[in-house]
């Protein structure tokens, strides 16, 4: 896709004002075959990232500070691939150990609005306008996702009880709304799916691993996009650094959350969706606010 057709389909007019998305202003950012590579505009930010984590902290909540004092998750910071001999911080509780009320999703959701993308992240169908008929239509038919921000590591999530407390749902800071093209691309770097499994080919690889939902405002419903961060990192005696050679397998790029391109044929949308359309979709979440096709 050209970029344009990308900034339109999140709901942008151009990359300044993408630019100014406030989980973004720290990032350079360049437009390369369906995804933004971002570049640090601070460039020890990197390694202030890696000091907060060490074997004993492998794993740890991204927050975004909002107005009014409100904070939210909105994403992880990991490390990956490493062995630690102190505490095993990846080994996934069984489902008996884990005491979670029901997701924000659940308890959020506007039962009322039989459009809402809600109905789609607990399962149900939602009742779409699909070539201007009302239909009832799933997450298959209109290529959406339940996407995990930590996709092939959410089993690192059984440690989220250290942060939240043990009355909360892993559901509650790692699932989100992401179409299929986005998430389960594996063949090329706009997919989320494609830097998990570059990951699992580096298995002996220490990572610094990032992952985070962008939102275009604080309050909305469904994310721009997904914020991925791989770094190579070596131990220097009780901490790790950035490796020298880090470029052999590092990433940080910005994944658009939007449908195929419009000529192409898996594509769900109709062309004659507007800017403000897909302003309004990820605003307030009702998928009528799109022309599906």
């Amino acid at each position: 896709m050209e970029e344009k057709e990308v900034l339109k389909k999140l709901g942008f007019k151009d990359e300044a004002s993408l630019q100014q998305v406030d989980q973004l202003k720290n990032y350079e950012l360049n437009y390369v075959d369906d995804h933004f590579d971002l570049v640090e505009k601070n460039k020890a930010a990197v390694q202030n990232s890696v000091n907060r984590l060490s074997n004993a902290q492998q794993f740890m909540p991204i927050f975004y500070y909002s107005v009014y004092g409100r904070v939210i998750i909105s994403g992880w910071r990991a490390l990956l691939n490493i062995n630690s001999n102190d505490l095993n911080k990846n080994e996934t509780k069984s489902k008996s150990d884990l005491r979670h009320n029901q997701s924000w999703i659940s308890a959020k959701s506007d039962e009322n609005n039989v459009s809402s993308i809600d109905r789609l992240m607990l399962g149900k169908k939602a009742t779409v306008l699909i070539d201007e008929k009302e239909q009832e239509a799933g997450l298959s038919r209109l290529k959406v996702d339940r996407g995990h921000i930590l996709g092939k590591f959410s089993n690192l999530l059984s440690q989220i009880e250290q942060f939240l407390g043990d009355e909360q749902n892993v559901n509650n800071v790692d699932i989100y709304p992401q179409f299929k093209r986005a998430n389960e691309n594996a063949k090329n770097d706009h997919g989320q799916l494609y830097f998990e499994h570059l990951i699992g080919k580096h298995k002996d690889t220490p990572i610094y691993y990032e992952a985070e939902a962008i939102f275009a405002n604080f309050d909305d419903k469904v994310p721009i996009g997904t914020r991925i961060k791989i770094v190579k990192i070596e131990k220097e005696n009780t901490k790790y650094i950035i490796a020298p050679n880090e470029d052999e397998i590092s990433f940080h790029v910005f994944i658009p959350n939007c449908d195929y391109a419009e000529k192409d044929p898996k594509s769900v949308l109709k062309s004659e969706n507007t800017v403000d359309d897909y302003r309004t979709f990820f605003k307030g979440g009702n998928l009528n606010s799109l022309k599906w096709k």
